[in-house]
């Protein structure tokens, strides 16, 4: 009898991990088509914040325009957390000053009806990790948290340090807390407790998966009546000696040369909205919806003074394509651009020289930025 019990339990914990796993794969591309559309969308609204009168409407216009494409790029990268299974980025984090500056962000709103506690330990080791992905998820908890609380609830956010190769996050409510029933599908994909329209269900999913993307464990403990308590751990770190640096570039001499650049992404978007951003610059454009097109032309006489690569292409894809340029194009400088600035993108700015990472969405002055490095006299 207990040996189908453990076998009834395997078999929902696979059937959870698959759902899991489907729904993020959904949620990685359609994050990838997001990002493109708001690649489009920014560039050439940052393009026209650049030739308005500060004070004119359709200065302010474009400013909303941008700021609502910045605002979607942060929800196109929750999902992409969602979707993948290792942080974006790898910095050195202080849990602790994150949790502060939540704290900044929803005491005048969320956390105005509710009594706060933090007992941050002042001692608190490093992680490494992704702060806007980890962010997102202690975020999610604290509004789960008060929404389950009446005026005069309590949230204690806690961290401590668990021997020397752990640190811990406890996030804890005194609300209404959860029957058995509910904690066994609280981790679901879509399940929610909130009324139509007041919760999309993937909260705790998005957090369960940011958690195991930073290799952390999550346990959660409730009961009616007496509140919720979600604990969470993750791998402490030494100090980062240094940060990791793009391949050499030229220097800049003149920052008005213009450039011949080659797009290379197999989006029309995309494609249209760099190319515009690149004229407006005083560069010149040209384009390939792939990487072999892309070699293929400068083989056959295409002058090109830097390269706009996307990783994430049909056919040949970003990561061969990059090999192929740096085989037989040892010194053009190439932009890896990038929804997805994850590990397998880093590997690659470190593998080769004369390549650096332009993450999408991008802004017009954050293409000029990039491309002035490799300006010639």
């Amino acid at each position: 009898m207990i040996a189908n019990k453990d076998r009834i339990e395997l078999l929902a914990q696979l059937l959870q991990s698959q759902k899991l796993e489907s729904l993020g794969t959904l949620a990685g591309g359609v994050a990838h088509d997001i990002n493109n559309v708001l690649g489009a969308i920014l560039g050439l609204a940052t393009a026209h914040l650049e030739i308005q009168p500060p004070e004119s409407p359709a200065y302010r216009a474009f400013e909303t325009i941008s700021k609502a494409a910045v605002r979607g790029g942060k929800m196109a990268k929750s999902l992409l957390n969602f979707a993948r299974q290792s942080p974006a980025e790898e910095h050195e984090l202080d849990i602790n000053a994150i949790l502060h500056e939540e704290v900044r962000l929803l005491e005048r709103t969320t956390l105005a009806k509710v009594h706060l506690e933090m007992e941050f330990a002042p001692n608190l080791r490093p992680m490494r990790g992704d702060a806007s992905a980890l962010t997102h998820a202690f975020m999610n908890l604290c509004v789960n948290a008060v929404d389950a609380m009446s005026e005069n609830g309590t949230l204690t956010l806690r961290t401590q340090n668990i021997d020397n190769d752990w640190i811990e996050v406890v996030v804890e409510d005194t609300g209404t807390g959860m029957s058995k029933e509910v904690m066994g599908k609280v981790l679901d994909p879509f399940f929610t407790t909130k009324g139509e329209g007041k919760g999309t269900g993937l909260g705790l999913s998005m957090v369960h998966s940011t958690v195991k993307a930073h290799r952390g464990l999550l346990e959660i403990h409730s009961e009616l009546g007496l509140g919720t308590r979600v604990k969470i751990r993750f791998p402490a770190c030494e100090p980062m000696v240094g940060m990791l640096e793009p391949g050499p570039g030229i220097p800049v001499v003149n920052p008005l040369s213009p450039l011949s650049v080659l797009i290379v992404d197999d989006d029309e978007l995309i494609q249209s909205s760099t190319g515009t951003i690149l004229e407006l610059l005083g560069h010149k454009a040209s384009g390939a919806f792939s990487g072999e097109s892309a070699l293929e032309q400068l083989a056959t006489g295409l002058h090109s003074d830097v390269i706009i690569l996307d990783i994430n292409m049909p056919g040949m894809g970003g990561a061969r394509t990059l090999h192929h340029l740096r085989e037989r194009y040892a010194n053009l400088p190439v932009l890896l651009s990038t929804g997805r600035v994850d590990q397998t993108a880093l590997d690659l700015v470190a593998a080769y020289p004369m390549v650096a990472l332009l993450p999408k969405p991008f802004t017009m002055k954050e293409l000029q930025g990039h491309l002035q490095p490799f300006q010639s006299k």
